[in-house]
């Protein structure tokens, strides 16, 4: 049985990847049951040139920064959406994580398929100090990849489990992208959770012997609000007008806010438990 430091390094990046970081981590990968009424426009976010800069909120209490960009792939006629998180604080139980930075990325092709994920970032747990690097690719609908740790304690060099890719829209609103259009209210439908990264981490962590605990993957309940929500936003604490998407999945709960004016994504809510996680655009 590894030492307890181990385990709770291995727990904190289970976390990080995961659990407790945000909207991938309630609902890491959506797919539409069919198509969805609405979708990320690829080409629309790929001409916002600078990137986008979020606070990240637990609860009331600032926890980090994030930045996003989607930028389009020449090479191979793809769109790459990169998230950057910086300094992040997270509390797990009597510890507290930090993660002094994170990248992760998400390519697609133009019709939105998954093509590679990746996440790189150090981790800081008490004196505990590690580095992660997970990197994945779609063969043929299998996702394939591998996984390193490397901390003062042990190293973790694996090849993750092959994982069936299932089709579908791979960036979806409930990721803090720049824009989200074609809204109309009471616009309804469902969407199944797709996570091969995800599926591919719980696997290798079986394997080490680490059970990890399985939850059931439910359909998501999305809506838009019949009526447009005033939100106040921002440093300025300025009043905007936007429509209201809300999602519901069992216990959980997320929301995201799309101003009317220009269809601008100004604040992403998730809820699990009573633990609210919130990003707010800032400008």
């Amino acid at each position: 049985m590894p030492s307890r430091p181990v385990v709770a390094l291995i727990v904190a990046f289970w976390t990080a990847t995961l659990g407790l970081v945000f909207y991938r981590d309630l609902w890491p990968r959506l797919m539409a049951s069919g198509p969805p009424p609405i979708a990320v426009d690829l080409s629309d976010e790929a001409t916002q040139y600078i990137p986008i800069k979020w606070k990240v909120f637990r609860g009331d209490k600032p926890i980090g920064q994030l930045t996003t960009k989607l930028a389009y792939q020449d090479a191979d006629d793809t769109f790459e959406f990169t998230s950057r998180y910086k300094d992040l604080r997270i509390e797990v139980g009597p510890l507290q994580l930090v993660i002094p930075e994170m990248t992760t990325t998400t390519r697609v092709t133009r019709s939105g398929s998954l093509r590679e994920e990746s996440m790189t970032g150090k981790l800081r747990l008490g004196d505990i100090h590690a580095e992660a690097t997970v990197h994945g690719r779609n063969e043929s609908g299998t996702f394939v990849g591998r996984c390193e740790i490397v901390s003062p304690l042990f190293n973790l060099k694996s090849d993750l489990a092959p994982i069936p890719v299932k089709d579908g829209q791979a960036l979806n609103p409930l990721q803090p992208v720049n824009r989200i259009v074609n809204i109309r209210p009471g616009q309804h439908w469902f969407v199944h959770e797709i996570d091969p990264l995800g599926d591919a981490l719980k696997a290798l962590f079986r394997e080490k012997g680490f059970a990890l605990p399985e939850r059931e993957k439910e359909p998501l309940e999305a809506v838009i609000g019949a009526e447009p929500e005033t939100l106040v936003w921002g440093t300025a604490r300025e009043e905007a007008t936007c429509w209201v998407i809300s999602y519901r999945s069992g216990e959980a709960r997320a929301k995201t806010w799309v101003r009317v004016s220009d269809g601008k994504v100004l604040r992403q809510e998730a809820t699990l438990l009573e633990d609210r996680i919130s990003l707010e655009r800032e400008e």
